[in-house]
């Protein structure tokens, strides 16, 4: 029985097994991130994050811990000098796994192993404060107008034009009334003075007839 043994056989010896971890764990911290099976991705992940830890320790008896490790010596100089200064305000979950879906062959369910070096969450949106006492905190109050804006405004609103369009209009019709006025006075004096001969030639007519009788 496997009473409290925590790590997983994965179907391989135990050499094979830890010479793969060895492996995998180089090229996450030299590229950043690599792609592997769930099961070993979960295995992966316990290696990585203790060996961060010691790394975030830096002393020489912690080096070489990670050198028994890791393959490289590069590696671990950028696992001390880099990748522990960017985790040095984090106190665990230095790795994150996402899940890709399964693999093409034979359906393993395959996953993305990385260094969690910023949240994946999205940015809090600003909120907006709905407890307004009254309206007047809501709706904004208009400024008041300078008294030279405002003659502007008042000299240039439609209305007043309209009204000046309409009193010129006005004068010109009282004008053109005016002028029909005085002709039409005109043409009555001009038919009383013919009319007038008329009438005076008839009364001399009638008392020329009067004499001769």
């Amino acid at each position: 029985m496997r009473h409290r043994r925590r790590t997983r056989k994965l179907g391989m010896k135990t050499a094979h097994r830890e010479a793969m971890f060895r492996n995998m764990v180089t090229s996450l911290f030299k590229h950043g991130r690599i792609t592997t099976t769930v099961q070993r991705a979960k295995e992966l992940r316990r290696i990585a994050d203790r060996l961060v830890t010691l790394a975030k320790r830096g002393d020489l008896h912690a080096r070489r811990q990670a050198l028994s490790v890791i393959r490289e010596k590069m590696v671990v100089a950028k696992l001390f000098n880099e990748i522990a200064d960017k985790f040095s305000e984090r106190q665990g979950g230095y790795t994150r796994i996402i899940k890709i879906g399964p693999r093409r062959g034979d359906a393993a369910m395959m996953a993305l192993v990385e260094l969690a070096f910023d949240s994946l969450r999205p940015k809090s949106r600003p909120t907006v404060d709905r407890t307004a006492k009254n309206t007047e905190d809501v709706i904004p109050v208009a400024s008041p107008k300078k008294e030279s804006e405002s003659e502007a405004d008042n000299a240039s609103t439609p209305e007043e034009s309209g009204a000046v369009d309409n009193s010129s209009g006005d004068q010109e019709v009282a004008e053109d009334q005016q002028g029909v006025d005085q002709t039409t006075s005109e043409l009555k004096a001009d038919e009383q003075e013919e009319i007038s001969p008329q009438s005076e030639s008839k009364e001399d007519l009638t008392n020329s007839k009067e004499e001769s009788k």
